[in-house]
């Protein structure tokens, strides 16, 4: 088969563009080494691409442009991985509301107008303020808010940004476990990131503090996850959860295509496998 992979414009991987190259490129190792032929193309050049040449796609851009034509493309029946009308529903205000509506276990969380002073009284502090409208870009993107009136400064920056939406988020106690899986295999990690030197793009987690580890069931925590990925469309998938004291779990972020970093040998395997199976 001939597949074309399209890597991620370092603008859409703050401070993580070479851990993103590094599972984009294990992957593509991973289809020639079963046999395929594999071209690649950045997302910042992706431009004129004759995608009728190709028999699949594997793609972590998430420019609107790009996505669109690979949209076109899924719409005539080839496979593209993530599904790319999944990405562009992927928003944070959307995910919160499409977890909502599926029953995924998440903390109380409302979608907000960033243009709006009235505090919303349905939702307690202290709380996590995220832009809704994409991923966090800047660690500006993410906010612990502990009061009314940081709420009100955090949004008036986010307006003044040129962010329209916020997603208001409980802040949930417990341990911060940061978890990675491909929907469809067998392929799930987890980790607590808070623990020892762990990587972090913005130095967020240190709220939660050490873990406590706190006894969960894992095999749940991947069927939360991976409902959460089918529900989303998100095949391919990271984020973050919170397990309570009671072994209860919450997902509080979610994310297409990251790094893999600590896995990212049976990851690529995994996706490459899910890929071969889609054709």
């Amino acid at each position: 088969m001939n597949i074309l992979g399209i890597s991620r414009s370092p603008r859409f991987s703050p401070n993580s563009a070479d851990r993103d190259n590094a599972i984009f490129s294990a992957v593509a190792s991973r289809l020639m080494h079963v046999g395929h032929e594999v071209s690649v193309i950045a997302e910042d050049v992706f431009v004129a691409v004759d995608l009728d040449e190709f028999d699949a796609v594997f793609s972590m851009a998430r420019g609107a442009d790009v996505v669109r034509q690979l949209c076109e493309a899924a719409a005539a029946g080839k496979p593209v991985l993530n599904a790319p009308e999944a990405l562009l529903k992927a928003s944070r205000a959307a995910l919160t509301a499409c977890f909502q509506e599926h029953d995924i276990p998440q903390p109380r969380s409302l979608c907000l107008a960033t243009d709006s002073p009235d505090v919303p009284s349905v939702i307690s502090f202290p709380l996590w303020l995220k832009r809704g409208d994409a991923c966090a870009q800047s660690a500006a993107d993410v906010c612990f808010i502990e009061d009314a009136e940081a709420l009100r400064r955090a949004l008036a920056d986010f307006h003044a940004r040129g962010i329209e939406t916020a997603v208001a988020c409980e802040h949930a106690e417990g341990d911060l476990v940061k978890f990675y899986g491909v929907e469809g295999t067998d392929f799930f990690h987890f980790l607590y990131p808070t623990e020892g030197e762990g990587f972090s793009k913005f130095g967020l987690e240190a709220r939660n503090g050490v873990p406590h580890y706190f006894p969960f069931d894992a095999a749940q925590l991947k069927r939360i996850a991976d409902r959460a990925a089918s529900v989303s469309g998100l095949t391919v998938y990271g984020g973050d959860a919170i397990v309570r004291a009671d072994g209860s779990i919450l997902i509080i972020d979610f994310n297409d295509w990251p790094s893999f970093s600590p896995c990212r040998r049976p990851a690529a395997k995994a996706i490459a496998q899910r890929l071969v199976k889609s054709l």
